[in-house]
């Protein structure tokens, strides 16, 4: 068992995980302490037990409207224009490519 050390929300916690997976261990960490602080403001609203179980109750609903096919997370701005230009990237390989097999 490999140990990770996190922080949410300012506070270090030491957390136990499979041998390999403390890199995601990280990540996790960093998303639930990034909608914390989304929920939150950035500012204290409430204990440290309150404001991680408020995030949690958030996120599970998100989870919960995905899983029955009702809603779908919310993503910025900036995540939204990544994805547009990562498609029409990808779209314009494909085209390319499509050129390339009518001239073969």
């Amino acid at each position: 068992m490999a140990q990770v050390d996190l922080e949410v929300n300012g506070r270090a916690y030491r957390m136990l995980c499979e041998d390999g997976q403390e890199g995601r261990l990280r990540e996790l960490a960093a998303y639930v302490d990034g909608r914390l602080r989304h929920l939150t403001g950035g500012g204290k609203s409430g204990s440290d037990a309150q404001m991680l179980l408020m995030t949690c109750l958030v996120m599970a609903d998100e989870l919960q409207e995905l899983l029955t096919g009702r809603g779908v997370v919310p993503v910025s701005v900036v995540e939204q224009a990544e994805v547009v230009a990562g498609l029409d990237r990808v779209t314009k390989r494909i085209e390319e490519v499509a050129v390339r097999l009518e001239r073969a």
